[in-house]
């Protein structure tokens, strides 16, 4: 039976069942199909009857007609499959019976709508008897056989490669030159009857009634007393011997195409039938992750399959405009690498009895009810089968064109093989850096999921497009997830960060954590977004920046081009506004893509024990696609070189403010202790009292350091000339470990401007000078006060764990002499930039 592109199940009223009980040999424990419990909505009884065929009974109201099935698992192929089926329903029809036949590979179904209960017995009569009956040369029914087989080769398969799919999934077809056996001979009949003996026995035979309860106990009642069921075994079901991967070329494809089969044989028909439901949902897991790859693919069938003996599940991916590198097989390799870890993990989730009965009680047409319940009555599992057994076929077009494939056959086949194998190794080896804090009894799972590269290869024509990409993706997956996602930006690390509560009292610690991280990996790792969503990122970092500094964020895009002219990014995350003004769709997406398919690491902050952070990391771990190349950072070449100095910028016309920025770059910010002797100089910068407030008042206090040579000094009524400015001024750090500054950003009328930048850039160069015990007690003070506050919150927890901080541990008492020491390298004279940006 199979289940094409599997749906949710329809809402069902359905009438009590038939009544009787079971009457023969009890049923295998292996059986997938089994009697449903009283009670039951849909009520499904199944009865194993000796020396005749076993007997499905789905009660039901509301059809127009009930409906009987019979189906046979002739354990032959498709020639023969579809002469026997021919056959039969010649014989039937003969009799008076209004049959049609369905017909797979090494299976068939006839099909009956019955006017009334009377007619079943006579049905099962002229059944058996076709069963019964020997095949003679020159017969209508042999004539009507040799039509059928005859038209198997209008529908050949399209290459023998997909024998072996077809053999999982039951296709009807032949493949290439595949022998057909001449019925019209004498010898051809022989073969028949020899197929008719061997197949259309009561132990290949399974008969289904679909109708009203009263029906249901007429058509057992004909059952049990029908008889001269021919005699025979189950069918053997042959497992595959082997794993297969075949290459062909197929005019089916449109040149820069490529179709990938994956078919697995498995012992568990129902896990079969309930992975392909989960396979083939629109958002599942596959869907996404496949259209998520640098080369996407598309789901363009899924097929669960339940048979005699195990199941099969098949997936057909295709995809329509590959690039011209990498090569083919390379990228159809990837695609099926995904395609099979989807499988195997659907494969493994829970199954049972409920798959079955949804899959009989979701047709709506009884005939079709009924093809179900009697074939799903034949199938059961193979508990000693041999491993699961995989069938992969590419399908290329045959085309001279890029990308250009090794070749349909055996050397495409090994290529193919060998790109696969690399891809399957690839998706076994853990994708992600993992970090775990267990904080027991918060109220809420905390996931950061991000790449620690941040926006290392973004240069000057694209700068910001990787923020421009997280905050896209968030906005279309927003309001899909149950889970709180928000984007993060830095320029070390760029990503997403998911939190939420139990959903309920039956959410355990292990699925909470599952659905967090699968939030925040499925946001990074299987992400598309549209133009709508990429409007309102546009509009969101916009705003981001005019807020972080005025209008168009023109005075902030220069300090970052003056510190970093080739990154600004590496400055300002966010970008500069005419680049994010204009990001294209396809470079944004190609940058999110980038993100996650290089490296990434995982912070989680469990509120139960390890074992949840353990699940957290196991379900990220599912949507990152295999990385047949090691992930690591790009690194751009050449050092980056700050043009210290004056710059000018236009602000829009009618800004209330001019601007300045006054800064200059840092030492690498690598080393804790640089970090932390930076902050401190924020903070003694800032505030009502900090240093910045006293520089643009009147008079500036004397320096704290030895006086200048007599020489040099200013005169003696400099300070006490100086008034008080009306600007107001704010210091800040910006960047991170590859290119890092310190910002002050000054507000002033524009005559006051140019006073007060001087100030501020006179300030920061003889800084190192001024600065007292004083004021590193009180920016010691402000920095432990603000870090005490900020670990309040998880996300400041989060975040320190992701970046391998010790949230509780205090940072060494700094000193004096080592601030001095860290001022006087980074802000002397020569280094500071000065940006002053005025209204057009």
């Amino acid at each position: 039976m199979r289940s094409l592109r599997p749906a949710l199940p329809l809402p069902l009223v359905l009438l009590a069942a038939c009544a009787g009980a079971t009457r023969g040999a009890p049923p295998s424990p292996g059986n997938a199909l089994v009697s449903t419990p009283d009670g039951s909505v849909g009520r499904i009884e199944v009865r194993h009857l000796d020396a005749r065929p076993r007997l499905t009974l789905v009660s039901r109201d509301g059809d127009p007609a009930p409906a009987l099935v019979a189906s046979v698992a002739t354990d032959l192929g498709s020639v023969a499959t579809t002469a026997l089926a021919t056959v039969v329903e010649a014989r039937l029809l003969a009799a008076g019976f209004d049959v049609d036949a369905r017909i797979d590979r090494s299976a068939f179904r006839v099909r009956l709508l019955v006017k009334d209960a009377s007619r079943v017995a006579p049905f099962l009569r002229a059944l058996s008897a076709a069963f019964a009956q020997p095949i003679v040369a020159g017969s209508p029914e042999v004539a009507r056989a040799i039509e059928r087989v005859q038209a198997l080769r209008a529908s050949p398969l399209d290459a023998p490669e997909l024998s072996p799919i077809a053999a999982c999934t039951g296709r009807l077809g032949l493949a290439g030159a595949e022998p057909v056996v001449d019925l019209a001979t004498p010898a051809g009949v022989r073969e028949l009857e020899g197929w008719r003996t061997a197949a259309l026995h009561a132990g290949r035979t399974s008969i289904a009634a679909v109708g009203p309860a009263a029906f249901c106990a007429d058509a057992a009642r004909a059952a049990e007393d029908a008889g001269g069921w021919p005699a025979g075994g189950p069918p053997a079901d042959a497992w595959p011997a082997a794993d297969t991967i075949g290459v062909y070329a197929t005019n089916q494809l449109d040149r820069r195409a490529a179709r990938v089969t994956i078919a697995a044989r498995v012992a568990s028909p129902q896990a079969a039938v309930a992975a392909a439901e989960r396979l083939g949902a629109p958002g599942s897991p596959l869907r996404a992750r496949l259209s998520a790859l640098p080369s996407p693919f598309r789901t363009v069938e899924v097929l669960g399959i339940a048979r005699p003996r195990g199941g099969c599940v098949s997936v057909t991916i295709e995809a329509s405009d590959l690039p011209a590198a990498p090569p083919v097989e390379t990228s159809a390799a990837l695609a099926a690498a995904v395609a099979r870890q989807e499988i195997r993990r659907d494969l493994a989730a829970p199954s049972g009895p409920a798959v079955v009965t949804r899959q009989i009680l979701t047709a709506q047409d009884p005939r079709e009810a009924g093809a179900r319940a009697s074939w799903w009555a034949l199938s059961g599992s193979a508990p000693g089968a041999p491993p699961e057994r995989w069938a992969t076929a590419l399908g290329v077009p045959p085309s001279a064109e890029p990308p250009r494939p090794a070749g349909a056959g055996e050397a495409g086949a090994r290529t193919f093989e060998t790109e696969l194998a690399r891809a399957l190794a690839a998706g076994a080896q853990p994708a992600l850096e993992r970090r775990a804090l267990v904080e027991r009894g918060q109220g809420e799972v905390w996931v950061l999921l991000a790449s620690p590269c941040g926006v290392a290869e973004e240069g000057l024509y694209d700068a910001g497009a990787t923020a421009l990409a997280a905050l896209a993706a968030v906005q279309t997956r927003r309001r899909e997830l149950d889970v709180t996602i928000e984007p993060w930006v830095t320029a070390d690390a760029v990503g997403v960060i998911a939190h939420a509560p139990f959903r309920d009292d039956r959410e355990t610690p292990a699925e909470l954590g599952r659905r967090v991280a699968s939030a925040a990996a499925r946001t990074v790792a299987a992400t598309t977004f549209g133009p709508d969503a990429l409007t309102q990122a546009r509009a969101a970092a916009l705003q981001h920046l005019e807020r972080l500094s005025g209008g168009r964020a023109a005075a902030l895009e220069a300090f970052a081009s003056a510190i970093a002219p080739d990154h600004p990014s590496w400055i300002e995350p966010f970008g500069v506004w005419d680049r994010v003004a204009s990001g294209a769709l396809e470079t944004v997406q190609l940058r999110w893509q980038a993100l996650a398919t290089g490296p990434l690491r995982l912070a989680v902050l469990a509120n139960a024990d390890a074992a949840q952070a353990a699940a957290a990391a196991e379900a990220a771990e599912r949507w990152l696609a295999p990385r047949l190349a090691p992930r690591t950072c790009g690194s751009p070449d050449g050092a980056v070189v700050p043009r210290p100095g004056h710059h000018d910028a236009r602000l829009p016309a009618g800004t209330a403010l001019s601007q300045a920025v006054v800064g200059a770059r840092l030492p690498a910010a690598r080393e804790a202790t640089a970090r932390e002797l930076a902050e401190l100089t924020v903070a003694a910068l800032n505030g009502a009292d900090g240093l910045l407030a006293a520089a643009l008042a009147a008079p500036t206090p004397p320096a704290a350091a030895p006086a200048a040579p007599a020489a040099t000094a200013a005169p003696a009524d400099a300070a006490t000339s100086r008034r008080q400015l009306a600007a107001r001024a704010s210091a800040r750090l910006l960047g991170g470990t590859r290119a890092a500054a310190l910002a002050v950003e000054v507000r002033a009328p524009s005559a006051d401007l140019g006073d007060a930048s001087t100030r501020v850039k006179e300030l920061l160069a003889g800084l190192a000078q001024r600065v007292t015990d004083a004021d590193l007690g009180r920016a010691e003070a402000l920095v432990a006060r603000r870090e005490r506050d900020a670990l309040a919150e998880p996300r400041r927890r989060l975040i320190n764990l992701f970046n391998g901080r010790a949230s509780r541990t205090p940072p060494a008492k700094a000193t004096l002499a080592a601030w001095r020491a860290f001022l006087s390298g980074a802000l002397g004279a020569d280094a500071i930039v000065t940006v002053e940006a005025r209204p057009d």
